[in-house]
């Protein structure tokens, strides 16, 4: 079925999106050039048509320089898959080391949806890699966090947790930076009294002014504020 799927994949290359794809993915290294909306559809027509074998076949499946494309597929079919609990953690903790780009990763965190229904669970999960050194760890931590638990009952310790992480790679950082500017946009007043009174990286804390700056939804004083902080803090 493997062999099936990636003569699939072949035929629906497009060159000029792989072009397009390589440059706004440079970490990966093998990209065919195929749409994320068409490997979604495969990845959907896959699970409904294949028993759990087949399917399990595929998320399981590892080779070196594997593509792209094949990775985001996996990633898709582990949030499609009606797993139990220890299943659903199992999947996720097998492939985090296939990770080694960023649309892999944010792919992967938007997929997983019974996040949803063991969100206690995940939170716990997620608790082993705030000491990670992975780049792509730390982001996929910093992700999770994003997506599921900027909300009332867990920003406070969302925001401690996003201060524990720490790297010195990019992508990481971008991922720290990123969940940091979401929780200034719902929550500016939390956030910017945590991260005053807080030592976060002076390169994480720029790349969230930025971002949050760069969004239209905070207000102009909120901005104004923050680039203030800006400037005293040496940014």
């Amino acid at each position: 079925m493997i062999n099936e799927l990636k003569n699939k994949l072949e035929t629906l290359k497009d060159e000029t999106y792989q072009k397009f794809q390589s440059k706004l993915i440079p970490n990966a290294t093998n990209v065919i050039g195929v749409r994320i909306p068409k490997l979604r559809e495969i990845a959907k027509y896959i699970y409904k048509n294949s028993n759990i074998e087949e399917i399990n076949s595929i998320i399981n499946y590892r080779e070196e320089n594997e593509s792209l494309e094949l990775k985001l597929i996996q990633g898709f079919l582990i949030g499609q898959k009606k797993s139990d609990k220890k299943e659903f953690f199992k999947d996720i903790e097998k492939f985090l080391p296939q990770i080694d780009n960023w649309a892999v990763c944010d792919c992967l965190c938007a997929s997983l949806k019974q996040t949803k229904k063991y969100q206690n669970e995940m939170y716990k999960f997620l608790k082993k890699y705030l000491s990670s050194t992975q780049e792509y760890e730390i982001r996929f931590c910093a992700v999770m966090l994003l997506n599921y638990y900027i909300d009332d009952t867990y920003i406070e310790q969302t925001l401690k947790d996003l201060s524990m992480l720490k790297s010195n790679d990019y992508y990481a950082q971008m991922g720290i930076a990123w969940a940091l500017s979401i929780c200034y946009v719902k929550y500016y007043d939390k956030t910017h009294d945590f991260i005053k009174k807080t030592n976060i990286d002076k390169t994480i804390l720029a790349l969230t002014i930025k971002k949050v700056c760069e969004s239209l939804r905070p207000t102009e004083q909120e901005k104004h504020e923050l680039r203030e902080y800006k400037k005293q803090k040496g940014l």
